[in-house]
């Protein structure tokens, strides 16, 4: 397998005084690896404060736009294409990923984020003027793209600035503590913006201010970079090359910096494979599976998937996923606990606001407020499990902890949905489930980030991180589609409603068992205690609980994967980075110094 050298030898001076880094790293990395040599207390506060900004305008955005979709989508009279949204939605998440964390790692951090930035702001504008579903589409590619390019910059920064004994710390706070605000206020500022102006000024304003709050971001890593440049003599690309033609120049440099054999091969697998998978559980496409064409589609997608892995494995200089990557059993365990708690809370989560309001008789912010609460708790738990890790040094005890936690939660839902005696737990149990299963995602998912970030090298932090963020997208997209063609949450509930709606209803309701399945409104229209809103009730109880039993069994494996880690010292693995060394972990044959 051919890969780039992975150890950081000493700097040499050249014959200007410069130092010259010399390394098998690519210019991106190498232009962080010296950036953190040179930080000061005062560019560290400015950095960081300028990042809780961006993120802090970034969530405010995400959460506004959430109230913005509805009154978006309902201006246009062509829905049909709205059932493909969630599929191209999840295809260009997985394939951004490790696109963008390669031209980081190719340009640099200030270069991801303005990247990023700027495709946000496409991404708002189109939403803005959009004249139809299709552009409303495309925006919405674009908005995926920036979005998760600046979640995942952020984290390489924090990645690239941060010790590994404070790195779960830091790695939570801008989320965090920007996130618990932006779930409650952005509901009411997305409110405020329909009550004086339009959805379009809603989308739109973000073009202005996104850009204007993360200027000063990208402004100090520039600023800094330059002046190590005055120190640091960074490794160029082949662009630089002047003994070629620009167009040679040009062409080995997507072919052996940027790897855009492996980006073609990874685009069109994921997308010939998704789509079918997903356009074949639809109600439009039921017998999908006996269409020639996507049997054909899937069989290509795997073709190219695997084309992709013995290329990147065997032959690419710098590979998108290095094969190294894919057999270390830390990242792959990583990897697959996201995963299925993700698909785990999508099968779960898509329909327990509407279940709230028609079977629990909650109003529609009191459901939701019942359903965020695993969130606020989750990103509360982020934070301290960032405490722990910088006492403890020690991540994998914290996996254990959480793993077991969100289990628990989960599992308490099987009760609380549909209790003895016909009727839904209490809010407090509600709650306190919730809370359980946030607090435990927050103790593994931190934890296991900084795993995974440990056991690699610096050229491979930022992959690595792209990864273990894009297996919860693929979690969530097998557990949830937010259109009617998903995999599982959906399929169940398409399926089974209809069918205790005709069973439980009453001879003289029977008729409007397909208009209840439809909508909650209609739903929640029957008085209580009638034998219609009675058996509505008992429908809804029945198939949460159902979705409750299937959502734990796929939290299951993770008991057995947490055992998988490999164990970590936080402070040994600190101090051999700072050394340059060659980072060892317990089990892979030198953990001197481990315990």
């Amino acid at each position: 397998m051919k890969e780039p050298r992975e150890k950081f030898n000493d700097a040499v001076s050249d014959q200007h005084g410069a130092q010259t880094i010399v390394t098998g790293e690519q210019a991106g990395v190498q232009k962080a690896r010296i950036l953190s040599n040179i930080w000061t207390k005062k560019a560290f506060v400015l950095a960081y404060s300028t990042l809780l900004l961006t993120i802090f305008v970034n969530r405010f955005q995400v959460y506004t736009a959430v109230v913005y979709n509805a009154y978006a989508t309902s201006s246009f009279s062509e829905h049909s294409l709205l059932s493909t949204a969630g599929v191209v939605s999840d295809i260009t998440k997985l394939c951004a990923y490790p696109i963008i964390a390669k031209l980081g790692d190719v340009f640099g951090r200030a270069e991801g984020f303005a990247f990023s930035i700027a495709f946000s702001v496409v991404g708002s504008i189109l939403y803005a003027a959009c004249p139809n579903i299709e552009t409303y589409l495309v925006a919405g590619i674009f908005d995926s793209i920036g979005d998760i390019g600046v979640l995942l910059t952020q984290q390489v920064f924090i990645a690239d600035t941060t010790s590994f004994i404070n790195r779960g710390f830091w790695s939570a706070v801008p989320e965090s503590t920007t996130g618990i605000i932006a779930i409650y206020a952005g509901s009411l500022v997305a409110d405020g913006v329909l009550n004086h102006s339009t959805w379009r000024w809603g989308y739109g304003m973000w073009a202005l201010i996104l850009p204007v709050c993360a200027i000063p971001l990208i402004s100090i890593i520039l600023i800094y970079e330059n002046r190590a440049k005055r120190q640091y003599k960074v490794g160029t690309s082949v662009l630089s090359d002047s003994k070629n033609s620009y167009a040679v120049r040009v062409g080995r440099f997507l072919w052996h910096d940027l790897d855009i054999l492996g980006a073609i091969l990874l685009v069109a697998g994921f997308s010939l494979v998704l789509v079918p998978i997903s356009l074949t559980g639809s109600a439009s496409t039921a017998d999908g599976w006996g269409k020639p064409s996507f049997i054909a589609m899937i069989v290509v997608g795997v073709v190219a998937l695997i084309a992709f892995g013995v290329w990147d494995g065997k032959f690419a200089a710098y590979p998108f996923v290095p094969y190294r990557l894919l057999t270390n059993r830390t990242v792959i365990a990583s990897c697959l606990l996201g995963g299925f708690d993700f698909c785990s809370y999508s099968i779960f989560t898509m329909f327990f606001p509407s279940y709230l309001q028609v079977a629990g008789g909650h109003s529609p912010g009191n459901a939701s407020r019942i359903n965020t609460s695993l969130n606020v708790a989750y990103q509360i738990s982020r934070i301290l499990t960032g405490i722990l890790l910088r006492f403890s040094s020690r991540p994998q005890i914290w996996v254990y902890a959480g793993v077991p936690l969100c289990l628990l939660g989960q599992g308490l839902m099987i009760r609380f949905t549909n209790m003895p005696g016909g009727h839904v737990a209490n809010t407090s149990s509600l709650v306190a489930a919730k809370v359980l299963v946030g607090v435990g995602r927050g103790l593994y998912h931190t934890a296991s980030q900084v795993s995974v970030q440990a056991v690699v090298s610096k050229q491979q932090v930022a992959v690595a991180t792209a990864v273990f963020l894009a297996w919860m997208t693929v979690g969530s997209a097998i557990g949830q589609r937010q259109a009617s063609n998903t995999p599982i949450g959906s399929a169940i509930w398409r399926h089974t409603l209809p069918q205790k709606l005709t069973l439980y209803l009453p001879e003289n309701a029977k008729g409007n068992a397909t208009a209840i399945y439809e909508s909650i409104v209609v739903a929640r229209k029957f008085a209580h205690g009638t034998p219609a809103r009675d058996a509505i009730n008992q429908s809804y109880r029945e198939l949460q609980k159902l979705l409750a039993i299937i959502g734990t069994a796929f939290l299951v494996p993770m008991i057995g994967l947490m055992f998988c880690m490999k164990s970590i010292n936080l402070k040994h693995v600190t101090s051999q980075e700072e050394k340059g060394e060659q980072v060892e972990v317990e089990g892979q044959g030198a953990s001197k110094g481990a315990n």
